[in-house]
């Protein structure tokens, strides 16, 4: 043991300023953009974001361990794109009601959708040859996000509120533990067109607001942008420190001016915050007496499928490694419950 042993720079070749590129990366910018403006390589930068999405994961964990959530959460799925526009990847986020908290999300990808030219079809069709996405992937996902539902809300009333998109209502049914709650009237499903207006009375309007500020400051999922993620873990830690901004850094409104963050108004105490948000640049969060849910632990590990960059197979993207420290940081989190 030594003074670097927990430090967020630990076996790092270039120390570089994380507070600067966590800000950066929340305010839109590419890897290679920020490379240009700090003065090192893209993999430089790429490495300093997998250590800070590492541990906004982390930090949110510590988080979850102490949230009173309001029992009303809100699903809804973001479409983008990764490696290329012909393969669309499915984020789906889960949110608290209330307080507007990102609380979950999965990932999946999926051929692109919608009318094809004859030359789209021809490309796609040479892709497929090379790699094809899991099939039911996108089942998957959801349905995972609905097994980890109830540990935000447990043995208590619930009421979950999505659009009209059709695998919602299957999966919920098909999940063990979301119909032993439903089979003791603890469970209520609540069903709003997506067409509906996106306004304060409507019951998705916190995800809804989510979705709008996820576009509005990651690059890769603005809408008809040229800029594209070239990796599924490395999309989803980047969406990971939207969220541990989203959640602990930006007050929960405006006015007044002291207003809490989306954290505390979700009864997170604002001393264990404190002391996350003071060393978050500088010490890694310990995992020791905390569950790392299945989605944030494939994360983690760099698990999640992602197609090749270009059209060989010798261009596959397995994501960042993971180092032997991050595998010891994982092995002191709890076992997760069945």
């Amino acid at each position: 043991m030594s003074a670097q042993t927990e430090s967020l720079h630990y076996y790092a070749k270039r120390r570089l300023d994380l507070k600067d590129i966590f800000s950066r990366v929340r305010g839109g910018s590419s890897l290679r953009d920020i490379g240009r403006v700090i003065g090192c390589s893209r993999s430089a930068v790429a490495h300093a974001v997998v250590r800070l999405g590492r541990q906004a994961i982390a930090s949110h964990c510590a988080v979850l361990a102490g949230l009173e959530a309001s029992g009303t959460f809100v699903l809804d799925g973001l479409l983008s794109a990764v490696a290329s526009r012909d393969y669309s990847s499915h984020i789906t986020t889960l949110v608290d009601a209330s307080s507007e908290m990102v609380l979950a999300m999965t990932h999946c990808v999926t051929e692109r959708g919608g009318t094809r030219t004859a030359r789209q079809q021809r490309r796609i069709q040479a892709k497929r040859q090379v790699w094809r996405p899991q099939a039911g992937a996108l089942s998957d996902a959801i349905s995972l996000l609905f097994h980890e539902l109830p540990r935000f809300s447990p043995l208590a009333s619930m009421t979950i509120d999505f659009d009209e998109y059709p695998l919602y209502p299957k999966l919920l049914a098909d999940d063990l533990a979301l119909r032993w709650y439903a089979s003791h009237q603890l469970l209520r499903i609540r069903r709003t067109p997506g067409g509906a207006a996106r306004t304060t009375a409507n019951p998705l309007f916190a995800v809804n607001y989510v979705d709008r500020m996820i576009r509005h400051r990651l690059k890769e999922h603005t809408r008809e942008s040229i800029a594209i993620g070239r990796d599924s873990t490395m999309q989803m830690l980047r969406m990971w420190i939207f969220a541990w901004d989203h959640n602990v850094n930006q007050p929960h409104r405006v006015k007044p001016a002291r207003a809490p963050s989306r954290a505390e108004a979700a009864g997170v105490a604002p001393s264990l915050l404190t002391v996350l948000t003071r060393g978050f640049y500088s010490r890694r969060v310990s995992l020791r007496s905390l569950v790392i849910p299945e989605s944030m632990r494939r994360i983690w590990l760099s698990r999640l499928e992602s197609p090749p960059t270009r059209r060989s197979i010798t261009q596959f993207s397995s994501g960042p490694s993971v180092p032997a420290y991050a595998l010891r940081d994982l092995a002191c989190a709890l076992p997760q419950a069945p």
